[in-house]
């Protein structure tokens, strides 16, 4: 009952939440002088140094990876919901979005940052919440919802 498609939506729903997230803890706690400056970071991957000077155009990019990234994992979270009833049946469902966004981040900084070359500059507390409350949670309660809907549709 529970698609790829939706964890496609899930996931993109989740990074659109939790980039906002970064973008305000961004200004008002690491007081980035440019807005959305934790974004650019994921533009060195591609671009090495010359990010920083690229302007708009870094951002862009690094929004863009961070909406693919989002939706890989959404799309990896549906495929494992498909087949693991706790997954998308409240009240395990949160649990498994709390589990899922420390696997998130755990994948993001100790895998993805070292291999892309990225530099990650992000204090551990803000992954942490960014990713599991602001990402997993956002995901498992959409595939609840999801499932829900599905059922009621007869689908």
């Amino acid at each position: 009952m529970v698609r790829w498609s939706d964890g496609l939506i899930g996931g993109l729903i989740a990074g659109v939440i939790s980039a906002l997230f970064f973008i305000i803890v961004g200004q008002q706690f690491n007081h980035d002088a440019v807005l959305g400056a934790y974004f650019v970071h994921f533009a060195d991957a591609a671009f090495g140094s010359r990010a920083a000077t690229m302007g708009p155009l870094a951002l862009l990019f690094g929004l863009f990876v961070y909406f693919v990234a989002a939706a890989i994992f959404g799309i990896l979270y549906g495929l494992v919901a498909a087949s693991f009833k706790p997954m998308w049946k409240a009240p395990t469902s949160a649990m498994c979005g709390i589990t899922y966004g420390f696997v998130m981040y755990f994948v993001i900084e100790d895998i993805l940052v070292p291999v892309l070359g990225v530099t990650s500059y992000q204090p551990l507390w803000e992954g942490l919440v960014g990713n599991v409350f602001f990402h997993g949670i956002v995901i498992s309660e959409y595939i609840t919802i999801a499932f829900r809907r599905n059922v009621a549709a007869g689908a």
